[in-house]
C-alpha cells in the first residue's frame, strides 16, 4: 500500500491528476477512447460478472493483443487500474479528454 500511495503523490503532482479533475463517475467516461499520441486504444464497461459490477478499462494494441483491467478506487477521489505498474485515470469534462497517466490524452472514438 505505501507503493501505491507514493505513485499516487508522484502522479498528483502533475497538473491534469488534480482532486477536481479526479471527481468523476465512471458512467460519464464508459465508451471507447481513442489517442492521437499512438498509444493503444481503449474500451471502458461496466462488467458485470465482476464482484459489485465494477468497471473495466480494455487496452487494445495494433498487434490485436488486448488487456483487460478492473478500474479501481484509492483513496476518495483516485480512480486507477494496475497494467504491470500503477495508470492513474483523471477526466476534463470540459474539454471531455480523458488522461492516463502512463499514455497521455484520449478523445472520444465517432461511432
Amino acid at each position: 500500500m505505501n507503493r501505491l500511495l507514493s505513485e499516487y503523490e508522484r502522479i498528483s503532482k502533475s497538473d491534469l491528476m488534480t482532486p477536481l479533475l479526479n471527481d468523476f463517475s465512471l458512467w460519464d467516461v464508459k465508451g471507447k477512447w481513442v489517442s492521437r499520441e499512438g498509444s493503444p486504444s481503449i474500451h471502458i464497461f461496466r462488467n458485470k460478472g465482476y464482484r459489485y459490477g465494477g468497471y473495466c478499462i480494455e487496452l487494445s494494441y495494433r498487434n490485436n493483443a488486448v488487456f483487460r483491467c478492473p478500474i479501481k478506487r484509492y483513496l476518495r477521489h483516485v480512480r486507477y487500474f494496475n497494467l504491470y505498474g500503477f495508470v492513474g485515470l483523471s477526466y476534463d469534462r470540459e474539454r471531455d479528454v480523458l488522461h492516463l497517466s502512463d499514455f497521455g490524452n484520449y478523445y472520444r472514438a465517432e461511432d
